[in-house]
């Protein structure tokens, strides 16, 4: 019975202490879905729309990014990039919604707009311009 018991004590210590850690990933789960944190990704800005336009980048998991990495092209002087990247924000978040309420509707695949044929050929131009690498190369400060 003793041996049983310490066997209960220490599952139930093993469950506590595992729940109680924080995951440092750059995400985190709330509930039971897993919340993107936020961060400047300017390689990954890069690589998505050299793969698949501003569309690509929106759709997929990198979009989240784009309030984050629209700051630092700023700060670090790409201003050209940072202004096509701020004209495609503003063609898919038509509404203004918030950054928290836009990012969320990103990670949930909820942005209508990146559906829209009228505003995919918008995106398209845009990619346009950003293949002309306006700012040079774009992860040097």
């Amino acid at each position: 019975m003793k041996k049983i018991l310490k066997i209960q004590i220490l599952f139930l210590i093993f469950v506590f202490s595992s729940c109680t850690q924080k995951k440092l990933s750059g995400s985190e789960k709330v509930g039971e879905i897993e919340k993107t944190i936020p961060k400047a990704d300017i390689a990954e800005l890069e690589t998505e729309i050299n793969n698949g336009g501003f569309n690509q980048y929106f759709i997929n998991s990198s979009g989240q990014n784009c309030y984050e990495t629209l700051k630092t092209l700023k700060k670090n002087g790409k201003l050209k990039t940072a202004k096509l990247l701020e004209k495609a924000i503003i063609l898919i978040n038509p509404n203004k919604i918030s950054e928290k309420v836009f990012i969320e509707k990103l990670s949930k695949n909820e942005v209508d707009e990146l559906y829209n044929e009228k505003i995919s050929v918008e995106l398209e131009k845009l990619d346009a311009e950003f293949y002309k690498y306006l700012d040079g190369n774009l992860t040097e400060k």
